[in-house]
């Protein structure tokens, strides 16, 4: 497969010279990943750089980040044998004259690091979860969203030259309520003074679901009127209503599905509670953190660089329903420190979470690898 990259004009080329970027996505559904692609996008095209976006068809996330301002192109490019997309993906690449191709998810990474092998655009892989490395291993760079992440990938072999720790980003602006918090709990059936935990993931089990239900009864004991607001669609949906009914607390529970009003839910929650069996960096404990909220999280994968044990939430073992409880009553008990913990956590988010930091870090990524990639094709023309 030939193909002629498009090359920078004298000048151009430099820290702050604007790059075509060629975006290749290949979501499920709509969650975290899908959503730090869309504000990425307009960030980094609000600092000058060039993006097209594509992404796989018949993706539900394709209506949602049409809403979100996103203009995306839907192509057949789904599937690890899907053969045709790496056709696919190299046409449109020289389309848009593609300096570099960023992809999302594994099936896109397994793609653009074949179009990158086979003498396309450099790509990097912005890897979002624990993953098979196999699925980068023809791609020039990844970029990790935690150390955590970056670690499990280095144990499988990739060198840790090629990676990039980048945490996820987000700014208080882009997540504002639109709606008084007491209004959302009166909706709820939250009366003044109930306590109120909520969780905001796929309702999948490895995000401790498990764990998070096994621990209600015990947190209803010490706080009678605790609420728990489920927020997020997923395969667990009818075992876990079935499970919330035959131990008689149900009436406790709100199962409220995908939402578009996070925001609002989680300004009027007085604890986000996900004890993921291993977050590789999850954007909701971002999102809790900017809305001054303490979080419980478990002590794996790369929650520990999110929530600061202590100080911004508390950090329980992996798969133990009896210290998620423990950690939930700690915290709807003691409101002092509670808010003490929510308002570590905002501050600490603004650091560890700004957009400067993420911005600066992908542009030094793209300079280094253009500057490899063209190093390396004057080697070989000479």
């Amino acid at each position: 497969m030939q193909f002629v990259p498009f090359t920078p004009r004298s000048g151009q080329h430099g820290p702050a010279a604007p790059r075509r970027v060629l975006q290749v996505i290949t979501p499920s559904h709509m969650s975290g990943a899908e959503m730090q692609l869309v504000r990425l996008t307009h960030r980094m095209q609000a600092r000058g750089h060039l993006y097209s976006t594509v992404l796989k068809r018949k993706s539900p996330a394709a209506e949602e980040m049409r809403r979100l301002g996103l203009d995306v192109d839907e192509l057949p490019i789904g599937g690890k044998l899907n053969v045709a997309a790496l056709a696919i993906l190299a046409h449109r690449a020289r389309q848009v004259r593609a300096q570099v191709v960023q992809s999302t998810l594994s099936t896109a990474s397994w793609w653009c690091g074949w179009l990158d092998r086979l003498g396309g655009p450099p790509s990097i892989g912005h890897v979002q979860g624990f993953t098979s490395a196999r699925w980068h291993r023809h791609q020039t760079h990844l970029l990790a969203v935690s150390q955590a992440v970056k670690d499990d990938l280095v144990a499988q072999g990739i060198h840790a030259e090629r990676i990039t720790v980048m945490h996820n980003a987000l700014a208080p602006e882009e997540f504002v309520p639109s709606r008084d918090a007491a209004a959302v709990r009166l909706d709820m059936g939250a009366a003044d003074g109930t306590p109120v935990v909520g969780t905001f993931a796929h309702l999948s089990e490895k995000k401790g679901y498990w764990e998070l239900f096994q621990a209600i009864p015990q947190v209803l004991r010490e706080c009678p009127r605790a609420q728990f607001w489920i927020v997020g669609q997923g395969t667990l949906r009818d075992d876990l209503e079935t499970t919330a009914r035959r131990h008689g607390y149900l009436s406790s529970v709100r199962f409220l599905g995908y939402r578009r009003d996070v925001a609002d839910l989680m300004n009027a929650v007085d604890v986000m509670a996900l004890p993921s069996h291993r977050e590789p960096c999850a954007l909701v404990y971002v999102e809790a953190a900017l809305s001054g909220k303490p979080i419980v999280a478990c002590r794996a994968g790369g929650a520990p660089e999110s929530v600061a044990d202590g100080e911004t939430g508390l950090l329980v073992p992996v798969r133990n329903s009896r210290a998620v409880a423990e950690a939930i009553v700690t915290l709807l008990t003691n409101r002092d420190r509670a808010q003490q913990m929510g308002r570590a956590g905002y501050e600490r988010a603004l650091d560890l979470f700004g957009w400067d930091r993420f911005t600066r870090t992908l542009e030094g990524v793209y300079d280094r690898v253009l500057d490899e990639h063209i190093g390396t094709s004057r080697r070989r023309a000479a």
